[in-house]
């Protein structure tokens, strides 16, 4: 006998709460930092290695422009994408962090407060990426 009903909570009747959705995202963000730093670390020691292998591991070498060069000067909108991207994540990862650690130390745990200092978390992630991007175009 098959009854024509969705699986509790399903996504269809399931209404996502703030702070099930920050703690998701906090999650994901997480994860793509640590992406990131593995990615950048593997990508270094690729490079030192190929370097190596030429001769030189100097950025006066021909080869480190020959190869980074046109990369760099034909992608620097999808760098800087990553950067900004990644900055945002890491001023999100960290407001939450804090977030979580008033709540460890038993503030803020009311509902109201709660929500308060989600949004409160959340201005001042993108308030310190605004800010951080300012300050790395005016140096």
């Amino acid at each position: 006998m098959k009854i024509n009903r969705p699986l509790s909570p399903h996504l269809t009747i399931y209404k996502p709460q703030l702070t099930s959705t920050f703690s998701i995202f906090h999650r994901i963000s997480g994860a793509f930092l640590g992406a990131v730093v593995s990615l950048t670390l593997s990508t270094m020691v690729f490079f030192s290695i190929f370097f190596l292998r030429i001769g030189d591991f100097s950025p006066t070498f021909y080869y480190f422009y020959r190869y980074v060069f046109p990369f760099t000067f034909y992608f620097h909108w999808f760098i800087l994408s990553v950067i900004n991207f990644t900055l945002l994540a890491l001023c999100y990862h960290m407001s939450n962090g804090i977030r979580h650690l008033l709540w460890d130390l038993g503030l803020f745990l009311e509902l109201a407060k709660v929500h308060t200092s989600g949004i409160i978390m959340l201005f001042c992630a993108v308030c310190l990426t605004v800010l951080n991007i300012i300050r790395f175009y005016l140096s």
